[in-house]
């Protein structure tokens, strides 16, 4: 099981909550391992959910567009049950036996077939929440992918019901990862370091930020990786690193930029490195310095109860004091699983504690009109004794003959 489901019993509890709807595409995954195709496609409107009830927390009900009930076969948990809104046809010849379609086909011509299309979203998860248990009970729903007026239309539809907003409530749980859920981040980021290593090996002068971007992607995909940003420059060009990769030539001399990420298996990478093509400037060796004395003082000093604030006061301090003495940031780091900022955000006024298994992804960029960057991002699980790193690229700065 992926999901943290003692936790978010725990908070269910505090909160007096018999039950949760997951609306967004991270949080359907979390309790269901389904990647929702309607989010994915329609990520502003479509819909697809996951109700639980506070006593049956591994097994829940999913909820999605009729065309995308196949994907009941995805569930990486046992469902509780499921249902189609809006209209669809599949079509099952006279002649073809139900036997012959197994288990999953079976299913799904069910569910297919026990209500009319043409039901909308609401009124199916109304009537999934009424079959929980759930109709005169307090519910929290995840509002960060509900429609405007869905509240109102639930109201109506449950007038016994207690609708709550259920985001906090998500986010809170995932702060802290279970066994499984690192082993994933652990892969994420290998497979992540794998295509930097692919990219860096055409990394020769002539060679072009387009050329490494296209390589880092193939490696990824080819891994069974989805790419999400692929931020490759370099020189001075890495002071606009958001920007699209140029043609220009890499030169010897010029230092090769990487912040990427990408999702594999639902979870996310969120890393960076830098290579120098010959050997680094005086000043680039000496803001890296600076920016890594910040992450190796934030793998040996986070401790669980830390403040997001003593983390980001003791990092940015550490890269004052070794290398740039004007170094400033609005963040050092975040949380990072389903989502690549999960809690808790490493902020200079976030008062928010880490836990025991909070996974934290640090970093120290510093960019420079004319120089460009130094920067260098790893995750990191906070332990009772001693924290884990979950990279095993070297963090120094490369150079490349």
């Amino acid at each position: 099981m992926l999901a943290n489901l003692d936790r978010l019993a725990r908070r269910m509890d505090e909160l007096g909550l018999d039950g949760i709807v997951a609306t967004t595409a991270e949080n359907v995954y979390y309790l269901t391992g389904v990647a929702s195709v309607s989010h994915e496609i329609f990520p502003h409107s479509g819909q697809c959910f996951a109700v639980v009830t506070r006593d049956r927390l591994a097994h829940p009900r999913l909820i999605s567009s009729r065309c995308d009930l196949d994907q009941i076969r995805d569930a990486q948990v046992e469902l509780d049950g499921a249902a189609g809104f809006g209209t669809f046809y599949r079509e099952l010849d006279d002649a073809t036996e139900l036997s012959v379609l197994g288990e999953h086909g079976q299913l799904l011509h069910k569910l297919m077939n026990e209500q009319p299309n043409g039901v909308p979203a609401l009124g199916v998860l109304a009537r999934v929440l009424r079959e929980a248990g759930l109709g005169d009970a307090r519910v929290a729903l995840d509002e960060e992918s509900l429609p405007a007026n869905a509240f109102d239309v639930l109201r109506e539809e449950l007038p016994g019901a207690d609708l709550r907003p259920g985001a906090e409530l998500f986010r809170w749980t995932r702060k802290v990862k279970t066994e499984p859920e690192i082993e994933r981040l652990r892969a994420a980021a290998a497979l992540t370091e794998q295509c930097i290593l692919a990219a860096m090996a055409i990394a020769k002068p002539g060679a072009t930020e387009v050329d490494l971007v296209r390589e880092f992607e193939r490696t990824a995909v080819s891994s069974g990786g989805r790419p999400k940003f692929t931020l490759i420059k370099f020189g001075d060009r890495a002071a606009y690193g958001q920007s699209r990769p140029t043609l220009d030539p890499l030169r010897r001399g010029e230092a090769v930029w990487f912040d990427v990420g990408l999702i594999l298996d639902g979870y996310w990478s969120d890393l960076s490195r830098m290579f120098s093509v010959g050997q680094p400037t005086d000043k680039l060796a000496r803001y890296y310095q600076g920016v890594l004395a910040g992450e190796d003082a934030a793998l040996a000093k986070t401790r669980p109860g830390m403040t997001g604030k003593e983390l980001f006061d003791t990092a940015v301090e550490a890269v004052r004091e070794n290398g740039i003495p004007h170094y400033r940031r609005n963040h050092v780091g975040h949380g990072i699983g389903v989502e690549v900022y999960d809690r808790v955000l490493i902020t200079p006024d976030n008062d928010e504690q880490l836990e025991v298994g909070t996974v934290v992804n640090f970093e120290t960029p510093y960019y420079e009109f004319g120089f460009g960057a130094a920067m260098v991002e790893d995750p990191y699980v906070v332990r009772e004794n001693g924290n884990e790193l979950l990279t095993t690229l070297d963090r120094k700065l490369t150079v490349i003959d």
